[in-house]
C-alpha cells in the first residue's frame, strides 16, 4: 500500500511506469468533464471507473482484496476515511470472482487513512481495504478508481 500526496504521485512511476497514464489523465482535466462510468485507455494495463456516493458507514465491517489488479483511489471531491486491514485476519466470506477482480470478507483492520482531494492510496493485489466510510461526518464523495494490471 501506498498513502501519499497526490503531488507526489510522479515519484511513483520509475516503480510503476502505469502510474504515467494515471497522471497524464488527471493532468488532462477530462475528469471534470465526463460522466460516471467506466473507462478503457490506450494503455491495455490501465482502466478507471468514475463515480459517486454519500459516505455512510462508521466501519468497515467487509473490506476488498485483488489479486490481478492495483487500485489507484482518489477523490475528486469530498472526504472520506478507508480502513486498511491485517492480510492474514481476513475471512473470505464472497469467493473470489474474476470478473471484478475481488474477494471480500471481514478482516483486523491496521491503519485509518483520511482521504481527501489531495491526496492517493495505492492498493496492491492481496490487500485487504475498505473505503467509503465516514470521515467525522458523512460527506459526498466523488472519486476515480483506477485499476493497474500488476506485472
Amino acid at each position: 500500500m501506498i498513502l501519499d500526496q497526490l503531488t507526489n504521485l510522479h515519484r511513483y512511476i520509475p516503480a510503476l511506469p502505469a502510474l504515467e497514464t494515471v497522471a497524464s489523465i488527471l493532468a488532462s482535466g477530462v475528469l471534470k468533464t465526463q460522466e460516471f462510468g467506466s473507462y478503457k485507455t490506450e494503455d491495455p494495463r490501465v482502466r478507471y471507473n468514475l463515480f459517486t456516493y454519500t459516505t455512510e458507514k462508521q466501519s468497515a465491517e467487509v473490506y476488498e482484496v485483488h489479486q490481478k489488479e492495483i487500485d489507484v483511489q482518489i477523490l475528486l471531491s469530498g472526504h472520506e476515511r478507508m480502513e486498511i486491514a491485517d492480510s492474514t485476519t481476513l475471512s473470505a466470506t464472497q469467493p473470489y470472482d474474476e470478473t471484478k477482480d475481488a474477494l471480500f470478507g471481514p478482516a483486523q483492520s491496521m491503519v485509518t487513512f483520511h482521504a481527501n482531494p489531495s491526496v492517493f492510496a495505492l492498493f496492491f493485489p492481496g490487500e485487504p481495504h475498505g473505503p467509503n466510510l465516514i470521515d467525522a461526518e458523512s460527506s459526498t464523495v466523488v472519486k476515480v478508481v483506477f485499476k493497474v494490471l500488476a506485472e
